[in-house]
């Protein structure tokens, strides 16, 4: 049986605003009749109705946070940084799993309302006029994390500063001596940043731009691995002088160096493979990977402090997060 605070209030002979006090630990409630009061409580097993409560003071501490797909990785260390961050200011989290649904996003942002959310903090897989309009219904803050959202679209975000990562791997084969590099495109929004600047990079440098985009997809481990291994056979076809793969994940960077592995040939021996995102995997020694470190809970720690920012009312600026070379032993110098 479920009780109710008027059910705590008859068993303990007191008011409903008494027990009310004694939960909220207001001070002016005899230490007797608290006492009275709290071993009701814990006899009878009420639990407090803390989200009307908190309904009624115009705040539910709850802030609610979309995961594209509950099973990726990237997000992971991410979702840790602002769940931890989130505590240390009072609010719990309220996670949806997106599927890379569409319609399961549109769910949540139903859901936030009728919940009265204090905030909400999405990574959508796109823009579509559905979700942008489903935002625009809401009067809580919200921001992205890892998506950069249209122009138009008054919302604040937090992402890497994917085309200066890129340039930076990029700057680093070629101090090792590489001028055949290819491009393994992630074909995704951050994908399009670090593919601009394979571009750039190849026209300030005059080299030829190699660039393979696969069909399959690449947002789950097993697609991104067999969207490598599609993207290295296309190099090895049409460019078999290549000596180094810029890849746009750590996982189609796997994906290749299977490729490879598969062929007989050697990492780096015979060509230098580099991915973005220092997963866990990366750093084990049959695979090496150099890679661009991302700093993902620090993304997620800052994604918490700007979104409780909006939620005081205070101004915040858009922020790309820095990334950095993580050099292993998947890279030789030529």
């Amino acid at each position: 049986m479920r009780y109710t605070i008027k059910d705590i209030a008859a068993a303990a002979h007191v008011s409903v605003s008494t027990v009310s006090k004694c939960l909220n630990s207001y001070g002016d409630v005899s230490p007797e009749t608290k006492r009275m009061v709290l071993e009701t409580i814990e006899r009878m097993q009420y639990v407090p109705n803390t989200f009307a409560r908190y309904i009624s003071q115009h705040a539910t501490h709850v802030i609610g946070l979309t995961v594209p797909d509950i099973t990726d990785p990237y997000s992971a260390q991410s979702n840790r940084g602002i769940e931890t961050r989130l505590r240390e200011y009072g609010y719990d989290l309220f996670i949806g799993n997106l599927n890379r649904d569409e319609e399961r996003f549109l769910q949540f942002i139903k859901k936030a309302r009728e919940m009265r959310f204090d905030g909400l903090i999405i990574t959508p897989d796109g823009w579509s006029e559905r979700i942008l309009k489903a935002i625009s219904t809401l009067d809580i803050p919200v921001l992205s994390i890892r998506r950069r959202p249209p122009a138009l679209c008054k919302v604040h975000f937090i992402d890497g500063d994917h085309y200066a990562g890129a340039m930076a791997m990029l700057e680093y084969l070629y101090r090792h001596g590489h001028r055949r590099i290819a491009h393994l495109r992630l074909p995704n929004e951050a994908g399009c940043y670090r593919f601009q600047a394979y571009l750039d990079f190849c026209a300030k440098y005059q080299l030829e731009s190699r660039v393979v985009c696969s069909s399959i997809p690449a947002s789950i481990l097993s697609d991104a691995v067999k969207n490598g291994k599609e993207c290295y056979r296309q190099i090895a076809c049409r460019w078999p002088d290549t000596t180094a793969l810029f890849c746009g994940s750590d996982f189609i960077a796997i994906g290749a160096m299977v490729g490879l592995w598969e062929e007989g040939k050697l990492v780096p021996g015979e060509m230098s493979v580099v991915g973005v995102g220092n997963v866990e995997m990366a750093s084990l020694p049959w695979f090496g990977l150099t890679t661009m470190e991302l700093f993902r809970y620090e993304m997620g720690v800052k994604a918490a402090d700007l979104l409780m920012d909006l939620v005081s009312g205070r101004e915040i600026e858009d922020v790309l997060s820095p990334m950095m070379v993580v050099e292993r032993t998947s890279v030789c110098t030529l």
